[in-house]
């Protein structure tokens, strides 16, 4: 089924489920770095999320810091990302295999959206006016659990902080050993 009115369809879903993928993406890094939530941005976040947590949260289900009601939505938003698009199609999928790509995917986004914090994060430093911002107080606080234990280890070069360039190839090499593995095991179900 493939008429005049699909990929509009598609194209304004789709944006707003990975408006939605975001927010939660956020929430859940928010929860588990433990940023200030009196930050405006984190209050955004919140309230945009609030909606859709509260009533789920019968239960508190967390192990540690994770909590599994936000990662759980996390990836049943990302099945439905995946999934829509093909949706006017003859899309032959299995549930268990849809689940576990949008589980392996969702690890893929998070940390692209750690990627970006951090570029953002480095190339905000350079700039001392924009350093109070919300915006870069919060890439910060995203950031500094993370770059932490670089800078324990690292020697301290002149003033040069090359954490970010250490935690930026940590990503990248999470994304390459973690998240393959995980869309190869979609395959046998």
């Amino acid at each position: 089924m493939n008429n005049y009115l699909t990929n509009p369809v598609v194209f304004i879903v789709i944006t707003i489920v990975n408006f939605l993928q975001f927010m939660f993406i956020l929430r859940f890094l928010f929860e588990v770095m433990r940023v200030n939530y009196h930050n405006p941005v984190c209050q955004f976040v919140v309230r945009v999320t609030n909606p859709i947590i509260v009533p789920l949260r019968i239960l508190p289900l967390s192990i540690g810091r994770f909590d599994i009601i936000i990662i759980s939505l996390l990836v049943l938003i990302t099945a439905f990302k995946i999934y829509f698009p093909f949706y006017f199609t003859s899309f032959d999928y299995s549930i268990n295999s849809l689940l576990i790509a949008s589980f392996g995917k969702a690890i893929q986004e998070i940390l692209d959206v750690l990627w970006y914090a951090v570029i953002i994060g480095a190339i905000g430093s350079w700039f001392v006016a924009y350093n109070g911002h919300p915006i870069f107080i919060l890439i910060d606080e995203l950031c500094e659990p993370l770059y932490r234990p670089i800078r324990k280890t690292l020697p301290s070069v002149s003033g040069i902080d090359f954490s970010p360039i250490i935690l930026l190839i940590l990503i990248i090499l999470l994304q390459m050993i973690i998240v393959p593995p995980i869309f190869n095991l979609s395959k046998y179900f």
